[in-house]
């Protein structure tokens, strides 16, 4: 598909006039929906652009600002951005800003992390979750190899002389196959915006974005071989027979009690590591098959160990 143009505003835009903005040709507007996570107060301009942007038929995405105080707690953060989205539609997604200069050097394990809690919860929202950042921090900062495997990058890369001209050709231009967004200037003037407004070009020209693949599965079929060695069908429900912990993803982290769901909360407890263990005899339901020496399953708050690789079975 062919490139297409879109921007990214904030209360800083002003009161922005889309039908202008669409005339102009941006097809995507990517918007800010709360401040950092010192208020978390929702922005000003936020449900304004939010349904101005949608009658004039643009894709909508949201970005999320990640500093000090949010990797203090990204689950409050996390939340605190769907309760202001309320599960309304984002067609091209939510994107984690990361970016600020005063957690920089907190370590490219501990942003992995960072990113993996706020995409988890994203995604069981239903959302599509992709990685804004600059080039600096995508060469230098973040472990972009790992995180290329689950997530796409919107890449923030300026001329010196920045005059708001997309340059298709240009040796800036971020090129990468994790890459499929470029912000290219921070100057520039679209019709309906007063002041400079941050331009933008998708690469694949693919703006309806939906929620991001899960790990790849093996899903029951009627098979005599492949009943033998995974027993687990998908909708029917098992039953622990030990106390086992929720992951993110199969063999992934551990997801903590405030990060499963109510059921799945009252069927367990916290673990002295501070984690969420589903308690034995719990019933969960499978929503997804997982491996093949060990064999996971998806339930709705993550994912549960169910046979170890030397066959003890943990859910049956």
């Amino acid at each position: 598909m062919a490139e297409v143009l879109g921007i990214d505003v904030s209360h800083h835009n002003g009161k922005i006039d889309w039908a202008k903005v669409a005339a102009d040709g941006k097809k995507f507007a990517i918007m800010k929906a709360q401040y950092e996570a010192q208020s978390h107060r929702i922005d000003e301009t936020f449900e304004y652009n939010y349904a101005e942007a949608g009658k004039n038929n643009l894709s909508r995405g949201v970005y999320v600002y990640i500093a000090r105080s949010s990797i203090a707690d990204p689950v409050l953060d996390a939340n605190m951005l769907l309760e202001k989205l309320k599960g309304r539609p984002l067609e091209y997604g939510i994107w984690l800003d990361v970016e600020d200069k005063n957690v920089r050097n907190i370590g490219k394990n501990a942003w992995t992390e960072i990113i993996r809690v706020y995409a988890d919860i994203f995604r069981r929202a239903g959302y599509y979750v992709g990685i804004y950042c600059n080039w600096d921090w995508y060469k230098n900062v973040l472990d972009s190899k790992t995180l290329a495997k689950e997530f796409k990058f919107w890449i923030a890369r300026y001329p010196k002389n920045d005059n708001g001209v997309y340059k298709p050709g240009s040796t800036l231009r971020p090129v990468a196959e994790s890459v499929v967004a470029w912000q290219y200037s921070s100057k520039g003037k679209v019709s309906g915006i007063v002041g400079n407004t941050d331009l933008n070009v998708d690469y694949d020209g693919i703006i309806f974005l939906t929620e991001a693949p899960e790990p790849k599965t093996e899903i029951q079929e009627d098979k005599k071989d492949e009943k033998e060695h995974n027993p687990y069908i998908l909708n029917k429900t098992y039953t622990l027979q030990m106390n086992l912990y929720v992951r993110s993803e199969p063999n992934g982290r551990k997801l903590k009690l405030n990060e499963i769901t109510p059921n799945a909360r009252a069927n367990a407890y916290q673990s002295s590591d501070g984690f969420a263990v589903l308690k034995k005899g719990t019933k969960v339901t499978c929503k997804g098959v997982s491996g093949t020496n060990s064999i996971w399953i998806k339930i709705p708050s993550g994912w549960v160990c169910a046979k170890a690789s030397d066959g003890k079975v943990y859910i049956s």
